[in-house]
């Protein structure tokens, strides 16, 4: 490996959580304090929890566990504002409902059955009819973000943009860039990766999370953070288990979850380091 550095990257927090941490639901509204909720489920007892952090420290505000089905998925939040998707039947892929929950105690604030999210900001919420039988395009209504009560605008569904988030981009072992990555991970390392790799560049940093085996034939996970000069600042081994891993793209068509093995919000971090753990690093010093 070359100019390794023991973990030189200031360490902004580490939360371990008693389940397994399925994603991360952030904030959608730049403008409000950073918030991430951390979606948790024991799949033995069939129980979702809802652990809400403040950011950038770290510091869990809630942890509740909601009035919602097991299967039922956060979709963002506005303004402190959680939406969900409800899902009653987990052998059907199609929400039976969007609603609001409050994150403090778990109980819904309102609910529109057969409905999915087009779209949100700070004050409404967009959404279209859902339906498996009915394949026609239905309208797109909008409701009040805090009461779901129906309201009238000729605005479109506003586009889903984050600036304080970014995640990785995904390469394949049949990706055009894989040779430059696949060398790149192998120099620095010793290690040969096992497709895909998750990749990111933010500011000067390079950071690539990737799976390898090693001499026991043990799969195992790892996250590489570099600079350009190939100054090695972070190389972690994560425990991700890569029989419960879920690629970024598998639920995460829309830029508002995490379901990789990291992310980056502002200036820091944050890597899924166990299953039932996570850690954050800022990526530069702060002042």
């Amino acid at each position: 490996m070359t100019n390794a550095s023991p973990n030189p990257l200031p360490i902004a927090f580490q939360l371990q959580f008693s389940d397994p941490v399925w994603r991360l639901v952030f904030e959608q509204v730049d403008t409000s304090p950073g918030l991430v909720v951390a979606e948790l489920r024991n799949r033995d007892s069939q129980t979702l929890t809802f652990a809400t952090v403040s950011l950038p420290h770290g510091k869990v505000v809630y942890e509740t566990v909601p009035q919602l089905p097991f299967h039922s998925s956060l979709i963002g939040i506005w303004k402190g504002q959680a939406l969900y998707h409800r899902f009653d039947n987990n052998r059907l892929p199609v929400p039976t409902a969007l609603g609001n929950v409050d994150l403090k105690t778990g109980q819904p604030r309102w609910e529109w059955p057969q409905h999915v999210l087009t779209g949100a900001d700070a004050e409404r919420v967009w959404a279209q009819r859902a339906s498996l039988t009915d394949l026609t395009t239905s309208p797109v209504v909008a409701f009040r973000l805090a009461d779901g009560e129906p309201v009238v605008t000729a605005e479109n569904p506003p586009v889903f943009n984050n600036s304080r988030l970014s995640f990785p981009v995904s390469y394949t072992t049949a990706s055009t860039w894989w040779p430059v990555v696949d060398r790149y991970i192998k120099k620095q390392t010793q290690q040969e990766p096992i497709g895909p790799v998750e990749y990111l560049e933010i500011g000067d940093k390079l950071i690539f999370s990737y799976y390898y085996r090693e001499t026991n034939d043990q799969l195992h996970a790892s996250v590489l953070i570099t600079d350009r000069l190939r100054t090695i600042w972070l190389y972690q081994k994560t425990g991700q288990d890569p029989e419960t891993a879920r690629p970024l793209s598998e639920l995460n068509v829309q830029p508002l979850v995490g379901n990789g093995s990291f992310c980056v919000w502002q200036n820091q971090i944050i890597i899924q380091t166990t299953s039932t753990c996570l850690t954050s690093y800022y990526l530069k010093p702060m002042p």
